[in-house]
């Protein structure tokens, strides 16, 4: 008799995914959190967190496009990047499509980063670019600390808002890093799913706008994260419903001509229109 194993992970105490298991191909545990990466069915190799997935083979094109490409298509080529988080490297990979001058990480956790160069390739072979720079330290004191002004976009690729990385969403960190940015810049977080989530993403929008001109939440659908995924973006200088400046390319999910939308709930307590 052969025995079936099953990833689950629940999203509420009622519902949540399951993935079947091939193989279990690392578990271990940093000072920060346990890692363990295994082979599914149907979505490749799985990165989690803590039990949390972070990422498959099969869908995390979805999410590091998201979160890169509608920013990033607004500035010149020769931008400067600031990356908070992001050990797996899928970020900084679509950043790279961009033909930056430079690309900054900042990772807490060093594990990650070692346990992704050997199990994910395609992501962290990033880091073998000779314009990318890799700091292990914490993001948030990273930002605070920063004696440079001259990132033109900050993106931050955290883990859920909770913990450690909850900093990384308080208005204090956003301070700081809009003092961090040039004249014509942005930053960008992942935020979060507005099912599950939605008054902590109202939160964030309305925190965000008492800082920032230009304000924008927009989805993607992930399909191992839970419902729809969202994305912050905000900026002083550049609106993010303008056409992009580029056209990116290789992409699987992203397309200048997208709609970047979020949910009409969302839409209508943060901003007061329908």
């Amino acid at each position: 008799m052969v025995t079936e194993i099953f990833f689950k992970e629940f999203h509420t105490p009622n519902n949540g995914i399951f993935l079947r298991i091939k193989d279990s191909l690392i578990k271990t545990r940093s000072k920060f959190q346990e890692i363990w990466v295994v082979e599914t069915e149907g979505f490749g190799k799985m990165l989690l967190l803590d039990g949390k997935v972070m990422l498959t083979e099969e869908d995390e094109h979805i999410y590091h496009e998201m979160i890169t490409h509608p920013g990033l298509s607004l500035l010149p080529e020769g931008m400067r990047v600031l990356v908070i988080g992001g050990g797996d490297g899928g970020t900084v990979r679509e950043v790279l499509k961009h033909n930056p001058a430079s690309v900054t990480l900042v990772e807490i956790d060093e594990l990650v980063i070692e346990v992704s160069k050997k199990f994910f390739p395609s992501l962290a072979g990033s880091f073998n670019d000779p314009r990318v720079k890799i700091i292990i330290g914490d993001g948030v004191k990273f930002v605070k600390e920063a004696k440079d002004s001259g990132f033109d976009a900050i993106v931050i690729d955290s883990t859920d808002p909770e913990g450690p990385a909850l900093a990384l969403f308080s208005m204090e960190f956003y301070r700081a890093a809009k003092k961090i940015l040039t004249q014509n810049s942005f930053i960008v977080t992942q935020s979060e799913s507005p099912f599950y989530n939605k008054q902590f993403i109202v939160e964030l929008l309305k925190n965000l706008k008492s800082e920032f001109r230009y304000v924008k939440n927009y989805i993607a659908s992930v399909p191992t994260y839970p419902a729809i995924w969202s994305f912050t973006y905000a900026s002083d200088s550049l609106e993010l419903d303008v056409p992009p400046k580029r056209k990116i390319s290789p992409t699987k999910y992203y397309h200048p001509n997208m709609g970047l939308d979020t949910t009409k709930e969302i839409v209508d307590e943060v901003f007061g229109c329908s």
